[in-house]
């Protein structure tokens, strides 16, 4: 006896491409499901979660104060993630850039601790700093850059092994040579006056933030306006037929990496010359690995990453006052950052594919 299969109207296929209406769609919703989720947490915690996320709210956005420390946690970040979207274009998965990011601040050390009596002015020091810390980041990249592209070396392992490498040499200078004389602590003496980043309105806010806005619109010139940028995003593609078109893919991989290394090391030596005034051990609260969720949030686009760096460090500054008006501890919203990069994958996996009426 057969049995009767039932045959349904309508099969799943995949799109040929997501388009950015459906991709902002997917953002909203994966943000949507994650704070819904992050409140039904905070409420198994015992918690009232409008208090908790109105707290974070206020503690990010409520005053002027809560906004210029907002734009200051995004700063970093927001270099790390474009940093991390050139490489990703490319299709090059560079996990280095806490590593690149220590570079570019060891970079700057090295410059001020090694010729203290320069005595340049402000308008030739920072620009100087700044340079040498972009330097070294691009040095660093260009390692596992050079090491992929001559010997087909796996990036991943490279850069994050290398990222190991940078913070124990940095701790070793810091509980060395280059520590403060009479201090216990992991870090330098603090830098002359010339080398700090000027403020902008009277606030705490550094021109590194504007900096940052500047790299993100010459990312994006970069990407879509000139031939290397094509040239990225062609071997991130399709690196078979961009070789035979003749695109030079071990050049390219190379570059891509230095100029990825570089954008890291400017966000270390931005934060150091901005907000430090001086090497401290941690002064890294992973920005170089957030910068990668921040990519990915951003959809591995500037203006996303810059909507996004801006929206993590709202969470972190947010961290903050949730745990001034309620018992949940600041590492809640590492939870929430994870749960909204989870939501983000797959709610992109699911709008991928459609329903067609067959």
């Amino acid at each position: 006896m057969y049995k009767k299969i039932i045959k349904l109207p309508y099969t799943i296929e995949k799109r040929k491409d997501i388009g950015f209406l459906l991709s902002s769609l997917s953002i909203v919703v994966a943000l949507t499901v994650s704070i819904l989720a992050a409140a039904g947490m905070i409420s198994l915690y015992g918690e009232d979660a409008g208090i908790v996320l109105k707290a974070i709210a206020r503690g990010s956005f409520g005053s002027m104060s809560a906004l210029i420390d907002t734009l200051i946690k995004a700063t970093p970040i927001l270099l790390t993630g474009l940093a991390t979207v050139v490489a990703f274009r490319a299709k090059i998965w560079n996990i280095g850039q806490e590593g690149q990011l220590y570079a570019g601040a060891m970079g700057a050390t090295f410059v001020i601790l090694t010729f203290p009596d320069l005595n340049l002015p402000p308008v030739v020091h920072i620009p100087l700093l700044l340079f040498v810390s972009m330097i070294a980041g691009a040095i660093w990249g260009g390692i596992p850059g050079y090491l992929k592209a001559r010997y087909n070396v796996n990036e991943i392992i490279v850069t994050v092994m290398l990222n190991y490498v940078i913070q124990y040499l940095c701790t070793f200078l810091l509980n060395g040579p280059w520590q403060e004389p009479g201090s216990y602590y992991y870090n330098t003496v603090k830098f002359p006056e010339s080398s700090f980043l000027p403020l902008l309105f009277d606030t705490r806010l550094h021109i590194g933030f504007l900096i940052a806005l500047i790299t993100a619109f010459l990312v994006y010139f970069l990407t879509w306006k000139m031939k290397l940028g094509f040239e990225i995003r062609a071997r991130g593609d399709n690196p078979i037929a961009a070789n035979h078109k003749g695109i030079n893919i071990q050049r390219v991989t190379l570059i891509t990496m230095l100029l990825s290394g570089a954008i890291a090391g400017l966000a270390g030596g931005v934060e150091i010359l901005g907000i430090h005034h001086k090497l401290i051990w941690g002064f890294s609260s992973g920005f170089g690995f957030t910068g990668i969720l921040i990519c990915l949030l951003g959809r591995s686009h500037p203006l996303g990453v810059i909507i996004a760096s801006i929206f993590f460090g709202a969470l972190h500054n947010g961290s903050s006052a949730m745990q001034i008006y309620s018992d949940v501890p600041r590492s809640f919203v590492n939870l929430i950052m994870g749960l909204i990069i989870v939501m983000m994958l797959f709610w992109e996996a699911v709008f991928k594919y459609r329903l067609r009426r067959i």
